[in-house]
């Protein structure tokens, strides 16, 4: 059962901060207290459109809020798109954790054995990169500052230029500083890699893997990863934190950690997957991809989800933000409960994580 809530933003231009609501039958504590949330973050300037999901057992409530581009006057749907950005991690999780489960690749493989021969890997002391490592975040790799070094870099676009040669060329010359497996340290070429290893060891690439190992069992139809700087019509225009108009972010070679784009739609049909992933390969490996893989004093995390405790709750979530979108995921399975806000604004709008908590209640 699924019911639609339109709930309709009016910004005065002059006095952007300030939004009238309507439609909202505010029948339940649950709609009141999205729009508590929701009218927060416009409050502050965090959101031009929102799309909030929430699955509570067989029941699912979608709520959309503002417009789809400033001025336009056109709510999201549960058919707009948006970039989720860093939520692409918990995918690759799932995909490496569909091979480990057919027995095509070992956690503990050194990455060296997928990547091309003339990649050459520097290694800390002796000590290999394992596929594990590449996505619970313990590979000693950064973040994404080398992308910075390589020519036509464009901070708004700032992994456009990042192709497949651009990564092995880092790869090369990469000399780690600190030892793999010992310290959750956040990378988006980690992860970025790992997708391509896995598309690799099946000889497709990433966009293929992700197809058939994930979109067509769980029937997300529009779910894809982004080919354009441009947002399609069917896409919600993005927006930076200062509302200065920012078009999706290509990923390059790093597509794996943060470029796929999706819908409501699609959306709550991968929640529900990881909130009852059923029989089968697939169903395996998302339930493995939940089970921790490390602890540190900063993270614990799977195989691509952060997994949150408090007291009687373990959640399985993420975030993610490319230059005009923003996005969360949280799933828990044992009480059959998941929250997804979909955003146009690079803005962590605070609606997710609080509406996560209020469900734990």
């Amino acid at each position: 059962m699924m019911r639609f809530v339109l709930i309709s933003l009016l910004c005065l231009p002059a006095l952007a901060a300030f939004c009238q609501k309507s439609g909202n039958p505010m029948q339940s504590p649950l709609d009141r207290k999205v729009d508590s949330l929701v009218r927060a973050a416009f409050a502050r300037g965090e959101c031009v459109g929102l799309m909030v999901g929430v699955i509570d057992g067989k029941k699912s409530h979608v709520y959309a809020y503002g417009e789809t581009a400033t001025g336009n006057g056109k709510l999201p749907t549960g058919q707009t798109l948006f970039q989720i950005g860093s939520l692409s991690k918990t995918f690759t999780g799932i995909l490496l954790a569909a091979q480990i489960v057919r027995g095509e690749v070992k956690a503990d493989d050194p990455i060296s054995k997928y990547l091309p021969d003339t990649v050459r890997m520097n290694w800390f002391e002796g000590q290999p990169v394992t596929m594990l490592m590449l996505t619970n975040h313990t590979s000693a790799m950064p973040r994404w500052e080398p992308v910075m070094k390589y020519p036509n870099f464009d901070m708004k676009q700032p992994y456009r230029h990042f192709q497949l040669p651009q990564l092995y060329d880092f790869l090369n010359k990469y000399t780690p500083a600190a030892a793999p497996g010992k310290r959750y340290d956040y990378s988006n070429i980690a992860v970025g890699l790992l997708g391509e290893l896995l598309g690799r060891n099946k000889g497709i690439g990433y966009g293929e893997l992700l197809y058939q190992g994930i979109l067509r069992p769980l029937k997300m139809r529009k779910t894809r990863l982004t080919a354009s700087p441009v947002a399609s019509r069917t896409m919600a225009s993005g927006y930076t934190k200062e509302k200065k108009i920012q078009g999706p972010w290509v990923m390059s070679a790093v597509a794996a950690a943060g470029g796929i784009e999706s819908n409501m739609d699609d959306m709550l049909k991968y929640a529900r997957a990881n909130i009852n992933p059923g029989k089968g390969e697939l169903g395996d490996a998302i339930r493995l991809s939940h089970q921790q893989t490390f602890a540190g004093s900063n993270a614990i995390i799977g195989m691509g989800w952060h997994i949150s405790r408090v007291p009687g709750h373990t959640i399985v979530q993420h975030g993610g933000q490319t230059g005009g979108y923003n996005a969360y995921i949280g799933v828990e399975p044992a009480t059959r409960k998941a929250v997804i806000v979909l955003s146009n604004v690079a803005a962590d709008n605070q609606v997710g994580w609080p509406l996560q908590m209020y469900l734990t209640r």
